[in-house]
């Protein structure tokens, strides 16, 4: 599992994103370009490594009853896909 510094490195490493802070010591990233109703394309990163990706857009992912998939126990490699991936989805009308 990546440490929360590994993931927020990972996350600002995409010029696209940007990061904000929100209550609880959570950081959230938002995806300014979407065409998507809404901009957060992550949210409730913390401390413990937890956060989720917006996966509402995506068809592969397990999803929460929000349409999030809990990134928590993901690699370097697969937390690069999921951004990767949500950004694309989020990128089209």
């Amino acid at each position: 599992m990546l440490s929360f510094e590994h993931k927020r490195t990972i996350f600002s490493s995409y010029s696209e994103l940007t990061e904000t802070q929100r209550s609880n010591d959570r950081i959230n990233f938002e995806y300014r370009g979407s065409k998507k109703r809404g901009k957060v394309l992550a949210c409730e990163l913390t401390a413990s490594g937890n956060g989720y990706v917006l996966g509402k857009y995506m068809v592969g992912y397990k999803l929460d009853n929000r349409g999030w998939i809990n990134i928590k126990d993901f690699n370097e490699d697969e937390l690069r896909a999921v951004i990767t991936k949500a950004i694309d989805s989020m990128s089209h009308p």
